[in-house]
């Protein structure tokens, strides 16, 4: 594999900490082909516009079929039409914030194995410890989250994110189970889950 491009999915639901998260994206380390998809789950024109403000690469899309499920339908429509044009999809919440310098831990660890999906880890809530746990990584509930998981963008490998609250695990353990050496399980804290503002 070449390059790495990144295609960052935002699923938004109105939340107003999108804003903040947007923020944390502006000092990252974009390269070229890189995007940020923030799709609307439904039509929010206050992200659209907020969205264009903040001067980051890639677009404002409207998820025009089933909606709800904390942005899982969203995610699933932008992996289902191919909007994400990365070798690598990533995805994150609209009421948490990337680490400084987590785009370009993420494409440090992807080229030393592009070919294989990558499971970082994210703080969580303010008064919860960091997610994974070293002595316990494995594809389970309460283990990871959504913006932990970076995996190629290979249409024929892509599991699906469930209508549940849990959805994120549901894709990561359809997605990882195309892959026969699993995940790179990766100690680096890419992403804060909910701070306080």
């Amino acid at each position: 594999m070449g390059d790495i491009r990144l295609s960052l999915v935002i699923a938004t639901v109105a939340r107003p900490t999108l804003a903040r998260t947007l923020r944390s994206l502006r000092g990252q380390l974009w390269e070229p082909g890189d995007e940020v998809l923030v799709v609307g789950d439904g039509p929010h024109p206050v992200a659209a516009e907020l969205f264009a403000q903040m001067g980051l690469p890639g677009r404002y899309l409207e998820n025009p079929g089933a909606r709800g499920m904390w942005g899982h339908h969203a995610r699933n429509w932008v992996l289902d039409a191919r909007r994400a044009s990365g070798t690598h999809v990533m995805a994150l919440d609209d009421d948490d914030e990337y680490t400084p310098g987590a785009i370009a831990r993420v494409r440090a660890r992807l080229r030393m194995n592009p070919d294989r999906p990558h499971i970082f880890r994210m703080s969580g809530h303010p008064t919860a410890p960091l997610i994974w746990r070293p002595e316990h990584p494995v594809l389970t509930s309460g283990n990871l989250g959504t913006p932990c998981l970076v995996f190629p963008n290979d249409p024929e490998k892509l599991g699906r994110y469930g209508m549940r609250y849990v959805g994120d695990c549901d894709f990561a353990a359809t997605t990882c189970a195309q892959y026969p050496a699993g995940p790179v399980w990766c100690e680096d804290v890419i992403c804060r889950v909910r701070p306080f503002a």
